[in-house]
């Protein structure tokens, strides 16, 4: 069964407000918007797609983190970004991606069943989004600082200073969204005849919260901030390997076999694997991002014809969407981008059946 509410905050730490979107409409006496075929599309979508992504991120996040443990003794410290950005992105698809596809579908909520299971799940998803934004701007900061001041990074950020680093992501961001954990409880709602995980209804105070500050405030650490500093990142990437290719030309036209262009060649690689993950995250939530900013509070706030309400449940839905794809396609850009990840997942898979073969004749 589909829910009765809508999302009304396309941010990560979107909190669910039961009443908003029926509230827009109430008294009109046009249409029904769930009549309307943009809504009848992103209903079906909601419904088919969430599956197809937690197929396909959940084996690609645990390939990652596999082939990475296979990886650990390479000299790049690449490595432990991509580990901790499987294991967050996860923790997304399985607490938030994979409950909100069977509430809307079957009605039911798995962090519904009790309170502390609301809480404490409420408050992993919703942090541990913008934790995988920070490991990758963390990671694409790293590799543009170690293109231009290569020695110096080298020598600076080993692979304790980068544990060091997501540690204190984690930390932070996690404190950041620790409210969630005392502000969400499980609620019974007439409207649903059964308990839900949501914000209490007489918590006057921290809805305002929500809404005029923290939502702020998520949009400047989710949005904001980690566009400009990828924007910049990628910005000084893409000119270093524009560079670096034209050097790499040279040598071949020139006959120079010397190893230096090799080890060139391995560092082209995890640079361009780092542009393409950060292009694909700015690609798949940037939608949210515009969507948050132009229409939440015309959302929240303002009665709207039941046409402008299908319209905004097209969008809201669509970018969720959008944003659960970013946490499942990260393992995929691995394979189409880095040679030495594609030889160890391939690795990975034959010794698979070859270990099965050898069972089945024995």
């Amino acid at each position: 069964m589909e829910e009765d509410f809508l999302p009304t905050v396309t941010s990560p730490g979107a909190w669910n407000d039961s009443s908003t979107l029926e509230a827009a409409v109430g008294g009109t006496t046009e249409r029904p918007w769930r009549s309307y075929t943009i809504y009848i599309v992103i209903h079906y979508l909601w419904i088919y797609c969430p599956p197809f992504i937690l197929l396909l991120g959940i084996f690609g996040n645990v390939m990652t983190i596999v082939i990475m443990r296979r990886l650990k003794s390479d000299d790049s410290v690449v490595n432990i970004y991509f580990t901790a950005m499987a294991m967050t992105d996860t923790v997304v698809l399985c607490l938030n991606t994979l409950d909100q596809w069977i509430q809307y579908t079957f009605d039911l909520e798995m962090n519904g069943s009790h309170s502390v299971a609301c809480k404490i799940s409420t408050w992993f998803y919703t942090g541990a989004g913008t934790i995988s934004c920070w490991y990758l701007v963390s990671m694409t900061v790293h590799r543009a600082m170690s293109v231009v001041w290569p020695h110096r990074v080298s020598v600076m950020c080993t692979r304790r200073t980068v544990i060091l680093v997501l540690t204190g992501i984690t930390v932070f961001f996690a404190a950041l969204y620790s409210h969630y954990a005392i502000g969400f409880e499980r609620v019974y709602l007439a409207s649903h005849s059964g308990f839900r995980c949501t914000v209490k209804h007489d918590s006057d105070e921290y809805i305002y919260f929500l809404e005029h500050y923290f939502a702020y405030i998520e949009l400047l650490v989710y949005c904001i901030l980690p566009f400009v500093a990828l924007v910049v990142s990628n910005g000084v990437l893409v000119w270093k390997l524009a560079a670096s290719v034209k050097v790499a030309g040279t040598h071949l036209t020139q006959g120079d076999p010397d190893q230096a262009l090799a080890h060139r060649k391995a560092a082209n690689s995890v640079t361009l694997t780092v542009v393409t993950v950060s292009v694909a995250f700015m690609v798949l939530t940037l939608p949210a991002s515009v969507s948050f900013i132009l229409h939440y509070f015309a959302v929240s706030h303002e009665r709207v014809s039941g046409y402008e309400l299908a319209q905004a449940a097209f969008v809201e839905r669509f970018t969720f969407l959008l944003i659960y794809l970013n946490h499942a396609v990260n393992f995929y850009l691995y394979c189409l981008t880095g040679r030495r990840f594609r030889e160890e997942f391939v690795s990975v898979v034959w010794c698979g059946r070859n270990r099965r073969g050898r069972g089945g004749h024995q």
